[in-house]
């Protein structure tokens, strides 16, 4: 429930709560769960304030001061939210179909499962968003800028590729990325059921005590259209892959995916299990290690990934790279 003076004072009107603001700048306005449908709150100063699963629907709130407020879960359809100061927002699950945040100030801002359905968001400021699983179904997107400010104006359509578009221009930032993730990450595949989970996890632990960056794909999840696009992926920017073979079969994506990449394969097998017949296929592949890393125990399992996993991958790679620079430098 929101704090009954803080409501009091809110529904007094902007001149009296923007003077209280300032004679209390050290507190947060408790306005959780507070009730301000179709209220008018523009040029209200709200930074800062809890308004957590607030009901705002078809609230005014232009020109408002919400820098580092909590709106997470907070219920704003309809809300006019034009030229909103909204850095570093938290909008987490929050509730904004048809509202309108154009030229709003969005930098910083938390948007993760947020509701934008026929949103309009033209000429808003996205820089350092983190747009998670947003819905944007029929929203207007044109002109988002997506750089600094202090920066040439840099704008795009698209609310969920604007921090990708933003890596893809700092060229810099760019290498940094894919050099951490193909030097760091490593792809972990196997079965979830069966104790398959437990034994995923143990490894990506093992990984990260390492200072590796574990990355576990399930194969038993649904197929889709683009599953075996997916596993490639991953791999390819994986340093190498670890993958469990004790389940009752291994997918034809798995096939897809080592004759593709020239990516070092790890296989483990619990012992008292079969690896799929498929996997003769690649023993004359010098980058899929055979035989696998069998194993009884968990235990038994973390005890041989340092020298039969890391190590081995680690040795292929630096031979590979080696092989490659002589290759390339040779042509100069």
């Amino acid at each position: 429930m929101p704090d009954k003076q803080h409501l009091s004072l809110i529904k007094q009107g902007k001149n009296t709560w923007n003077a209280w603001r300032k004679d209390n700048p050290g507190v947060i306005p408790q306005l959780r769960s507070a009730e301000l449908t179709d209220f008018n709150l523009s040029g209200y100063d709200l930074h800062d304030a809890y308004l957590r699963k607030a009901h705002l629907k078809g609230a005014c709130l232009e020109n408002c001061k919400l820098r580092e407020a909590n709106l997470s879960g907070a219920h704003l359809e309809g809300a006019l939210l034009r030229k909103a100061d909204m850095s570093g927002v938290n909008l987490r699950a929050s509730h904004l179909k048809e509202a309108d945040l154009s030229h709003a100030d969005l930098k910083s801002a938390i948007l993760v499962g947020t509701d934008l359905r026929k949103a309009i968001l033209n000429n808003a400021e996205v820089y350092g968003i983190s747009a998670w699983e947003v819905r944007l179904d029929k929203a207007q997107q044109q002109d988002l800028v997506i750089t600094h400010p202090g920066q040439p104006v840099v704008t795009t359509d698209d609310l969920e590729i604007a921090q990708f578009i933003y890596v893809l221009l700092n060229h810099r930032k760019l290498r940094e990325v894919f050099n951490t993730t193909t030097q760091r990450a490593v792809l972990i595949l196997g079965r979830f059921g069966g104790g398959g989970l437990e034994v995923l996890r143990a490894i990506a632990n093992k990984l990260r005590s390492m200072a590796y960056l574990p990355v576990i794909f399930d194969f038993e999840r649904p197929r889709q259209r683009t599953y075996t696009e997916t596993v490639i992926t991953l791999a390819g920017l994986s340093s190498f892959v670890i993958v469990d073979l004790s389940g009752r079969s291994v997918p034809q994506e798995l096939e897809a995916t080592v004759k593709t990449l020239r990516v070092p394969f790890v296989p483990i097998l619990e012992k008292g299990h079969s690896a799929h017949s498929m996997v003769k296929d690649f023993l004359e592949l010098d980058y899929f290690f055979y035989p696998p890393i069998e194993f009884e125990n968990l235990n038994e399992l973390l005890e041989q990934l340092p020298e039969k996993a890391i190590s081995k991958a680690e040795a292929y790679l630096k031979s590979r790279r080696e092989k490659l620079k002589n290759i390339y430098d040779s042509d100069g």
